[in-house]
């Protein structure tokens, strides 16, 4: 009998008219912790692979009936498996850049500074990512910190979010910026009390100097998407969702194409393109164009991002009221011009993301989805907010009701030093508690889709797992979690991370749950993170990740 189910699952998801006989799989799993994703069938104990799909699912015993000679056989040894990680936010780092990231003071700035600049030519840029507002004294940046140590060489700083820019007196002089620059459009030149530029540069204001920086060569960006795509298959992703917006005839899409054809795609991969203001219906046809041309399952487009304001720790975040101290942020969009291009995207048949932070500019972008299904007569285009860190409570119910995705960030739940230090009091105890709060969209029955944000964050899943559900630092800080009310399961943060993130790229039909019929996207882990502690997710490790039945990532120590 369990023979007989087994013959018929097989039939049905592959459309064969003839019996299964031993050797239909080229790969099984077994004596697994299967948690498939799929509610009809939520747990199994193995799972059977056919030309990068799964042909099976049931127990061992079941499996080995369809293995051959040739069958790869996989031995979980009572392991827990998942469906491959989606990261539905990530963005590929163009160049390698000093890594500052938690740094925690101006002096280990400062080294880190100075042991990567050792690495340059003398007259080379030094470019770093990652300081956060807590790093510094009052958590104010300032150019002086870094004029010390580098008085003639040009310096610049993305700081952890990517919205501002640090730079210090040489680079200022190189961007021609003075005490009589004006601010550019959706961007801010900050300035100490006589009016003389700080070092510190906010969303637009940014290019003032970033323009300058010679670009990493296409060589250096097909090396960076290897790379990262590597160490992207580490951590248990088979699919990744390119949120940039770039041109589609810039270094990083040239780089996408070329690994696809030359075969070394180590994940699926979704690119985004520009959301602009007025698009031309030839741009507009352009994007569409690309958008066909790709469907392939390892490099696809057909999703549009933009940005609505900046971040929190800038204060350019866009809130519905002041900021602690004054101030509401900065708006980049006027209402009229965002509904204007959100439905010109929409009637096209593109998929829309935008970047809305604060309160005010969620608001905004819900508008302009609705303004459009009302104008188009459209529906279930699955257009997204991207982050969406503060929503105002009384908009959450928008997004089931419009279907908009709610693409939030896991790891963001971490309160870390720069979170309460700097996030938390410009926002104040109100919002603050809802901030980051992916319990109210999961009440509120919006899909929401995990990413990391990465490099912003690390792209670890479990690391971010961890933040969703503890709402906690990895140390255990602070005690009781911040704000644990907003906490989730960690059966919700794997599906947010696989078959929302896959509903969110239209995907829901090909990956995101091991199902017969899906593709045969999985990693094995080291810890059972549905069962103990929550810390188990941190002492977890990936052994083996498979995407298309095909091994992009195996620990030495997995045999």
């Amino acid at each position: 009998m369990r023979t007989s189910l087994v013959i018929t699952t097989l039939l049905l998801a592959t459309g064969c008219n003839a019996p299964a006989r031993r050797g239909d799989a080229d790969r099984i799993v077994i004596n697994a912790k299967v948690w498939t994703g799929d509610t009809t069938r939520p747990a199994v104990e193995a799972l059977a692979i056919r030309h990068g799909r799964i042909i099976a699912v049931g127990s061992s015993e079941e499996m080995r009936l369809l293995a051959g000679d040739s069958t790869i056989v996989t031995d979980a040894g009572g392991r827990r498996v998942l469906p491959g990680f989606n990261d539905a936010h990530w963005h590929l780092p163009a160049r390698e850049d000093a890594q500052l990231q938690d740094a925690g003071s101006v002096e280990e700035i400062v080294r880190r500074l100075s042991t990567y600049a050792a690495t340059l030519g003398a007259d080379a840029w030094v470019v770093g990512r990652g300081w956060s507002p807590s790093d510094f004294p009052g958590n104010q940046a300032h150019r002086k910190y870094l004029d010390q140590r580098f008085p003639d060489r040009p310096v610049a700083l993305r700081d952890r979010d990517g919205h501002q820019l640090l730079v210090n007196t040489r680079a200022l002089a190189l961007a021609g910026i003075t005490a009589a620059t004006p601010d550019p459009a959706r961007g801010q030149i900050d300035r100490d009390r006589s009016g003389a530029p700080t070092g510190l540069l906010k969303e637009s204001a940014t290019k003032l100097v970033q323009d300058l920086i010679p670009p990493p060569t296409a060589e250096q960006v097909r090396a960076g998407l290897q790379r990262e795509m590597q160490r992207a298959a580490s951590f248990g992703l088979t699919s990744l969702q390119e949120a940039s917006g770039g041109e589609p005839s810039g270094a990083s899409f040239a780089a996408f194409r070329q690994a696809e054809a030359e075969g070394t795609m180590l994940v699926r991969l979704r690119a985004s393109v520009p959301f602009e203001r007025q698009p031309t219906p030839e741009r507009l046809a352009e994007f569409v164009a690309l958008r066909d041309a790709y469907r392939g399952s390892l490099l696809r487009f057909g999703i549009a991002k933009g940005y609505l304001d900046g971040t929190v720790d800038a204060k350019t975040a866009y809130m519905l009221e002041p900021y602690v101290g004054g101030g509401r942020g900065l708006p980049f969009w006027t209402q009229p011009a965002l509904d204007e291009a959100v439905a010109a995207y929409d009637k096209a048949g593109l998929q829309v993301a935008l970047h809305a932070i604060g309160d005010g500019a969620v608001r905004m972008a819900l508008d302009a989805f609705e303004h459009a299904m009302t104008i188009n007569g459209t529906s279930g285009k699955r257009h997204r907010i991207e982050h969406i860190e503060v929503p105002a409570r009384a908009d959450l119910p928008r997004f089931n009701h419009l279907g908009v995705i709610a693409s939030t960030q896991a790891i963001f739940a971490g309160p870390d030093a720069s979170t309460l230090q700097n996030y938390a009091p410009l926002l104040g105890p109100e919002r603050s508690s809802r901030a980051n709060a992916f319990r109210l969209f999961d009440d509120a029955h919006a899909v929401q889709a995990f990413g990391s944000d990465y490099p912003v964050f690390p792209m670890n899943v479990l690391t971010g797992i961890y933040a969703a559900v503890t709402r906690e630092m990895p140390d255990g800080t602070p005690a009781g979690g911040w704000y644990p009310e907003n906490r989730i399961s960690v059966e919700a943060a794997l599906r947010h991370y696989t078959r929302d993130a896959a509903f969110a790229e239209f995907a829901e039909g090909e990956k995101g749950v091991l199902a017969p019929g899906m593709m045969a996207d999985f990693v094995v882990l080291s810890e059972d993170v549905l069962e103990g502690p929550p810390s188990r997710l941190l002492r977890a490790t990936v052994l083996l990740t498979v995407m298309g039945g095909r091994e992009t990532y195996r620990r030495e120590s997995f045999r």
